[in-house]
């Protein structure tokens, strides 16, 4: 009795002396571990507990209580950390709000998500980037541009002209500008055509002597001269510029008091070849020429102008027959034709254009005893804000301090009706400068016209004149059916 009395306390004191509250030969079996979520409890909670043998062990922080005190499952400490176990999660905290716009620090204004809008030229639009909405905007370059404008502006002492913004540009690209209100491809071909001399070689000479001339007021042309047309947002100026040439050279050798009406662009732009042509992005000027002569033109009345508005050439509405044809190459007068407007209209056809020399000589004298002439320029994104004054081609120092704006040109035919001189105000000597009639209407520049110093932008290397006649006029009036 004595023996079985000390090995219980033996085993007792063993027991006290192992400090873990699980004996360790206990196998520790999930209990916290196997509870369905929360696993562990916040404070005390009576109800988070696991079966342990015949009695019950808890999973919250409340079970440990001291070494000796503790009712704390035996996966407690690796389950729950021995730490404050966090409140079981009700629901997922709400995601930040969605920012559905963007704001424009250049106008103040708020845009929403997808929307989008034009800042000057550039179409912008709302968009996402990440977590984050942003603007994304082009960045062409555009016609009205503030810091062009700017730089003419302060640069107009030395460059002698000034610059203005204009309406019809709002909102347009440079690239779409030199594409759709210029429209002649160049063509160094025309340089090699046969040029047309000087009837009397004292006039030419003569000619370095006049100083001033100008087709519009002179008393043997006044009234017969064309105004100023528009061509819209459609790059015709290699028709525009040959059909306006013919109509003052014909009206000019008819010697009447008033001009005729406008030789119709429309029939040259549809009825040409499509190989003259690039739609409403520009055409070559020796095809219009050689239609005119091959072909004849009807008038703007019998063919009216209709590509600047539609942006787009249509099919041609006026046809000749191959008997027609060979009438016009033997000067006979045409039958059965039909104006597309079924109204009342004039047939003409011209001989064949030639080439002007290239020097102001030979071109004031061509203007002086035989009429307007045709002349194609190089054109720079400063031209389209021409104002007043004598145009110099002033881009390159602008594309020097702008790369951007480097290499952005294109050609444009225009007439040339006269001359006159001014004061150079960079030298203060006397300069000379041509007038020339622009198709741009009578809100730009002069009223539609615009003069430029003899020999800028190559306005001098590809001029194109007729006679004006080789045939008889040929008229038919087309009644109402």
């Amino acid at each position: 009795m004595t023996r079985l009395l000390l090995v219980t306390i033996l085993i007792s004191l063993l027991l006290n002396i192992i400090d873990c509250r699980y004996a360790e030969w206990e196998e520790i079996k999930p209990y916290c571990g196997a509870r369905p979520n929360p696993q562990c409890c916040i404070s005390r909670d009576d109800d988070c507990f696991m079966p342990y043998y015949d009695s019950r062990c808890y999973c919250d922080k409340f079970c440990f209580r001291g070494i000796d005190n503790h009712d704390c499952c035996p996966d407690h400490d690796a389950v729950c950390g021995g730490e404050s176990p966090q409140p079981p999660p009700t629901r997922p905290p709400p995601p930040p709000p969605e920012i559905r716009s963007c704001y424009d620090s250049a106008t103040g204004r708020q845009y929403q998500l997808g929307q989008s809008f034009l800042q000057d030229c550039n179409l912008c639009r709302c968009i996402t980037l990440g977590y984050q909405t942003t603007l994304s905007c082009e960045e062409d370059l555009c016609v009205n541009s503030p810091d062009l404008l700017s730089y003419v502006n302060n640069q107009q002492p030395y460059l002698g002209w000034k610059a203005s913004t204009y309406d019809k540009f709002n909102g347009v690209k440079v690239k779409d500008a030199l594409k759709h209100y210029l429209g002649t491809i160049q063509d160094r071909s025309l340089r090699n055509m046969v040029d047309n001399a000087p009837d009397d070689p004292n006039d030419y000479y003569r000619m370095e002597d006049v100083h001033a001339f100008d087709s519009r007021t002179h008393p043997n042309y006044a009234g017969k001269i064309l105004g100023i047309r528009d061509q819209g947002k459609c790059g015709i100026s290699w028709a525009l510029s040959t059909v306006d040439v013919a109509s003052d050279r014909l009206s000019l050798v008819q010697n009447i008091k008033q001009r005729n009406e406008p030789l119709s662009v429309q029939n040259v732009l549809s009825c040409t070849d499509n190989e003259a042509k690039d739609g409403c992005d520009g055409g070559r000027v020796a095809y219009a020429w050689g239609f005119i002569k091959d072909r004849g033109v009807v008038t703007e009345g019998c063919y009216p102008y209709e590509s600047g508005t539609t942006g787009n050439i249509t099919e041609c509405k006026f046809h000749l027959s191959d008997s027609d044809l060979q009438n016009i190459a033997q000067h006979r007068k045409l039958s059965n034709i039909r104006c597309p407007s079924r109204g009342n209209g004039d047939h003409f056809n011209f001989g064949p254009a030639y080439r002007v020399r290239d020097e102001p000589l030979s071109i004031k004298y061509e203007i002086h005893f035989r009429g307007p002439v045709q002349a194609t320029m190089r054109v720079t994104p400063e031209f389209f804000l021409y104002k007043s004054g004598v145009y110099r081609c002033g881009g390159s120092s602008y594309d020097h301090q702008n790369p951007r704006y480097a290499n952005l040109a294109a050609y444009h035919s225009i007439r040339l009706l006269g001359w006159g001189t001014s004061i150079d105000p960079r030298t203060q000597q006397q300069e000379s400068y041509w007038i020339a009639a622009n198709s741009w209407g009578t809100g730009w520049g002069e009223n539609g016209y615009f003069h430029i110093h003899f020999g800028e932008c190559e306005i001098e290397e590809t001029v194109i004149a007729t006679y004006g006649k080789s045939t008889d006029v040929f008229k038919r009036k087309n009644k109402r059916q």
